[in-house]
């Protein structure tokens, strides 16, 4: 298995590391880094897991992690057949949080650059018009080196910097990464969960998953996402609902069914809590664009 705390090889010849993926699918497993990441995802769609946050990307998805921040994105499930054409697509920059602190700091010039790098240190997602503006910038970047590289990264940067739609994705009080152990232990949470939502999932066995007692696993659970399982669990579900609702050609009971909700009003409760639309305005809406 892979080690989940990530080894960025970045030299001391250079500040930036940029990777181009082409993949059937993304098989990162849940991780983290002491670098800053911003990650572009030019083809695909699934899930984007960041801390305690979870919601869906597709092709223009926009992220800038901060350091230590655990996260992974997972395609949907028809990524990964045998006979599947799809390709997952992304560009990932890396660079180390000294920059901000050696470099950046001595600059006037870097101070909104300096300030979206605070914000981002429980992510940030950026909204579509400003992921497109600097769609082709970030596209550029594989092809350049060093101070070229560097010079054009600094410039997307305060060009997101600007961006008024950027929304923080983990809670601020998200507990970051703290060791091996229990980074692989939510891993193995999260990926029963993304495994079995669609039915029921019983406190006893996710706490069999984590190896812990059910009413330890609550309370460890709720210390790491300030969130209860079960809340959790109905936002991962809520995520792949909205997905559905945009996407398929399926009733709302049936996608709230498929969702693993049993009750329709239970559903529709819940997802008007979270999205603030019912889900029949939802979908209307998403098929109207």
């Amino acid at each position: 298995m892979k080690a989940l705390y990530e080894k960025v090889m970045l030299s001391d010849q250079r500040s930036v590391l940029v990777r181009q993926f082409q993949l059937p699918y993304f098989d990162s497993l849940w991780h983290y880094h002491p670098e800053y990441e911003l990650t572009y995802i030019p083809k695909s769609y699934g899930r984007r897991f960041v801390g305690d946050h979870v919601d869906t990307f597709r092709a223009g998805d926009l992220v800038l992690l901060g350091p230590d921040l655990p996260h992974f994105w997972r395609n949907d499930d028809e990524f990964y057949q045998a006979d599947s054409s799809l390709r997952a697509e992304s560009i990932v920059v890396q660079f180390p949080a000294a920059f901000d602190e050696r470099v950046l700091a001595v600059l006037p010039e870097a101070a909104a650059i300096r300030q979206l790098l605070q914000r981002a240190r429980y992510g940030l997602h950026f909204g579509p018009a400003c992921s497109e503006s600097v769609a082709e910038s970030i596209k550029q970047l594989p092809r350049q080196t060093g101070l070229s590289q560097l010079l054009a990264l600094l410039a997307i940067l305060n060009q997101l910097a600007t961006d008024t739609e950027a929304r923080l994705l983990a809670s601020d009080g998200y507990q970051l990464a703290t060791g091996y152990a229990e980074t692989e232990r939510m891993k193995q949470v999260l990926e029963f969960m993304l495994a079995n939502f669609r039915g029921e999932i019983r406190i006893d066995q996710i706490a069999s998953v984590a190896g812990m007692a059910p009413a330890a696993f609550c309370r460890y659970f709720k210390n790491r996402t300030r969130k209860t399982f079960v809340d959790y669990l109905n936002e991962l579900r809520i995520s792949h609902a909205r997905k559905l609702l945009a996407t398929v050609d399926l009733s709302v009971g049936q996608i709230g069914m498929e969702c693993g909700f049993t009750s329709n009003s239970h559903f529709h409760r819940l997802f008007k809590q979270h999205t603030g639309v019912t889900p029949f305005h939802y979908q209307s809406e998403a098929r109207g664009r």
